[in-house]
């Protein structure tokens, strides 16, 4: 079987504008200077929980309480799904393709705004960071992942989606194909680095790859 998996912020839905709000929220609060949005995007190679020791030291699980305290208090009401996912999501669904989610976003706000979504019954994971032993660009959680799914899938046959160098480091670990998002955070000397197999515009363009990709089945 072939499955598909994706990244969550910035691929399906559009919490980056949230996300660098709860961020420099933590910074001022820290009394840190707060991140432009290229300080921003080069930190968030890296998880929350492995980024926030190297940034506050000591006071590490301090900022991620102010940090998530902030997100819990607004992430759903400003959750907006990215033109053309709902659909996307819908048509894979009642194909019965296989899906998962692996995100960088701690486990239990992912799963929230999954389950607010109604999208839970269309992924067979979903799981956010610290699930696995690393997070992202580490494969294991793409690994972790794929290995709960309930039909076998082997990690050749799988194709993940994604918006950062997070998620094409990931994919590249891991050992599968990868499709880069050209969305807020896409930097193009990246195509050359990691080689993804497929680079798209938008949500409609990514299924029409999605249809071919699976349409191959050995």
């Amino acid at each position: 079987m072939k499955a598909i998996f994706f990244d969550w912020d910035g691929t399906l839905v559009d919490s980056i504008p949230l996300l660098f709000s709860a961020h420099n929220y933590t910074r001022e609060k820290m009394g840190h200077a707060p991140w432009t949005k290229e300080e921003y995007r080069a930190a968030m190679v890296s998880s929350t929980r492995e980024i926030y020791p190297v940034l506050y030291g000591e006071k590490a699980q301090e900022a991620q309480d102010v940090l998530y305290a902030f997100i819990l208090e607004n992430h759903l009401k400003h959750l907006e799904v990215l033109d053309g996912a709902r659909e996307l999501v819908e048509f894979l669904g009642a194909r019965n393709a296989p899906m998962g989610i692996v995100s960088n976003k701690r486990h239990d706000v992912l799963r929230r705004e999954v389950e607010h979504l109604g999208w839970g019954k269309y992924f067979g994971v979903y799981n956010g960071a610290g699930v696995a032993a690393k997070d992202k660009p580490s494969g294991a959680p793409l690994l972790f992942a794929l290995n709960q799914l309930p039909h076998k899938v082997d990690i050749k046959n799988v194709l993940y989606v994604g918006d950062t160098e997070s998620d094409l480091g990931c994919a590249k670990d891991a050992g599968c194909e990868a499709v880069y998002m050209r969305q807020e955070l896409f930097k193009p000397e990246l195509v050359e680095q990691y080689k993804p197999a497929y680079v798209v515009d938008d949500l409609t363009a990514l299924k029409d790859v999605l249809i071919n990709y699976l349409e191959t089945q050995p």
